[in-house]
């Protein structure tokens, strides 16, 4: 699943001496609290920020914050927004594929699903950040269609790729072309 927004940040902090720690710093924001859990969407909606968007509508290049909070079962739900690329963030689309399988076939299951995201999302994360994976400070992260949709009147079958840091800290600007 996307990581969870930490609602209170902290400002990006002065720049090392060496010119990539500068570059770090000036990306990534540093958060200084433990999320709040809420007891309701309703709740929630007065301390987030950006747009309340359903994950699947995401766009490619859409920056995003998810934000985790208990509803009024005390079971854990999630709520995803749509905030713009210079306000700090969780991560950013940066490519949207569709899943190889035929129409009609059958739920593959989560842990497939997921891994075929992962493998497809590696492949198209090179052209969009400028850096090998590997070398990169960012990560791969997969929204992927549950049972539900995979299996419901539309068949959702597509999968969104996106980065976000690798240290789990909220990201500031578009990682397009980024190379780090």
């Amino acid at each position: 699943m996307p990581v969870v927004l930490v609602l209170a940040i902290a400002a990006a902090g002065c720049g090392g001496e060496e010119p990539e720690e500068s570059v770090l710093d000036e990306i990534f924001v540093v958060p200084t609290a433990e999320p709040d859990l809420l007891p309701t969407e309703e709740d929630l909606r007065d301390r987030f920020e950006g747009t309340v968007t359903d994950p699947y509508d995401l766009l490619v290049g859409t920056c995003f914050n998810q934000y985790t909070y208990l509803d009024r079962n005390d079971l854990p739900a999630q709520l995803t927004t749509d905030i713009g690329c210079n306000r700090p963030h969780n991560g950013q689309v940066y490519a949207i594929l569709i899943h190889n399988a035929p129409p009609g076939a059958p739920y593959p299951g989560e842990e497939a699903v997921n891994t075929w995201g992962v493998l497809q999302c590696y492949e198209q994360f090179e052209p969009f950040v400028g850096l090998e994976y590997e070398k990169s400070e960012l990560d791969i992260g997969v929204i992927t269609p549950s049972r539900t949709d995979w299996e419901g009147e539309d068949s959702l079958r597509s999968v969104s790729c996106y980065v976000f840091s690798r240290k789990r800290l909220l990201i500031v600007g578009t990682m397009k072309d980024i190379a780090l």
